[in-house]
């Protein structure tokens, strides 16, 4: 989790706060699941295995993945502005959900003769989706944000058996947007197993950042919202679908 915030702090802009920021990190999230669909359209050919193996090419991939979270708050000094709501110093309740769509062109290559390690690189737009309710002894409010951005990503692939590999990415979303999701970020370690030629199963571990910086360097005006910083994190379960 804390390699994730540091990636985001690239994609938000510091800037000076009269309120105090939004925090809600899940880090012990339960199962978070994932969704992807591929699809080969220039490279070598599958091997004997199927297109679930990873082999290099170039590909299309369409991933959905997200999950849900909560977490306690407390805080003294300036208080919280969310949901056209403000929140005196004292202790919040944070339940969130996320999810992130993405359209990405894939790029995979295996090094040497036996194809067992390689690299792989993403690119392509996305929208990620934040819904949070936060409630205090006195007030509750709720705001969903959501926007499209930019989507890019890198990967290294193991395979250490012939339908069995070894998968870690890194990818990086941001909006250009600051009311909305502005940035986030997924760090993701899984063990994939081809189950047959076109259909595999992810087993392992994700992490999410999410920022909503709700103000620009060049605003003349802080925004009257919080600054919101959420995160999950858990176990990973995937399905993939490669054709």
């Amino acid at each position: 989790m804390r390699l994730v915030v540091a990636l985001l702090a690239a994609l938000a802009c510091s800037s000076a706060f009269a309120q105090e920021d939004i925090e809600a990190i899940d880090r012990t999230s339960g199962i978070i699941p994932s969704l992807r669909l591929s699809f080969d359209i220039a490279g070598e050919p599958a091997g004997a295995q199927g297109p679930a193996v990873p082999h290099s090419g170039h590909g299309i991939e369409i991933g959905l993945s997200g999950g849900s979270g909560e977490d306690t708050q407390s805080f003294s000094g300036a208080p919280v502005v969310f949901g056209g709501r403000i929140f005196l110093p004292g202790t919040l309740q944070h339940e969130f959900d996320f999810g992130f769509l993405e359209v990405a062109y894939r790029y995979r290559h295996f090094f040497g003769a036996s194809r067992v390690f390689g690299i792989e690189a993403i690119g392509g737009l996305g929208i990620a989706s934040l819904d949070l309710t936060t409630t205090s002894g006195t007030t509750r409010a709720s705001d969903k944000l959501e926007n499209w951005g930019l989507v890019g990503g890198f990967g290294i692939v193991w395979k250490f058996l012939p339908s069995t590999s070894l998968q870690s990415r890194i990818t990086l979303f941001g909006s250009g947007e600051r009311e909305g999701v502005t940035g986030a970020a997924r760090l993701d370690v899984h063990v994939a197993h081809a189950l047959a030629r076109n259909i595999a199963l992810r087993a392992g571990l994700v992490s999410w950042g999410i920022v909503s910086q709700r103000a620009g360097e060049d605003d003349d005006e802080d925004s009257l919202n919080s600054r919101i910083r959420a995160g999950l994190s858990g176990l990973s379960l995937g399905l993939d679908l490669a054709f």
